[in-house]
């Protein structure tokens, strides 16, 4: 089962991204816990997204596509805005969450996606930015 929806690039599309989200994984045999995660990951990936990448200009959009295969669930954002700088996943990853300082303005998102899904994977392809997700159920 695959899903396309586009939203603006506006942090007011969190609301219904979320409402989209939900709808998909209401029918999923997980866990409140599971689908927590995943909302977050998916929400903390669209706010990035918007903005840093779309800056906040709801005249633009970007796409999230849900996709339920072979015992994952794969969320991938598609956006024609700014690549995200080298190296920032790659620093998330080496990063200890528990030694992040909670006045930290930005870098948190990153980590808490990473320790909320399977698989975190960004690609710049053809001036647009992949954003992938994946879960496993």
């Amino acid at each position: 089962m695959a899903d396309k929806q586009r939203f603006a690039a506006s942090l007011r599309s969190l609301t219904p991204l979320a409402g989209w989200l939900a709808n998909h994984m209401a029918d999923l045999p997980v866990q409140e816990e599971w689908q927590f995660a995943l909302d977050l990951a998916a929400c903390e990936a669209a706010a990035n997204i918007i903005r840093y990448a779309l800056h906040e200009d709801d005249s633009r959009s970007f796409s999230a596509e849900f996709t339920a295969s072979g015992g994952e669930i794969c969320l991938r954002f598609t956006d024609s805005g700014d690549a995200m700088p080298d190296g920032l996943i790659e620093a998330a990853r080496a990063t200890d969450f528990a030694e992040m300082s909670p006045l930290m303005e930005s870098g948190r998102g990153l980590k808490l996606i990473l320790l909320c899904v399977d698989t975190f994977d960004y690609v710049r392809e053809a001036d647009r930015n992949i954003t992938t997700l994946i879960k496993k159920v």
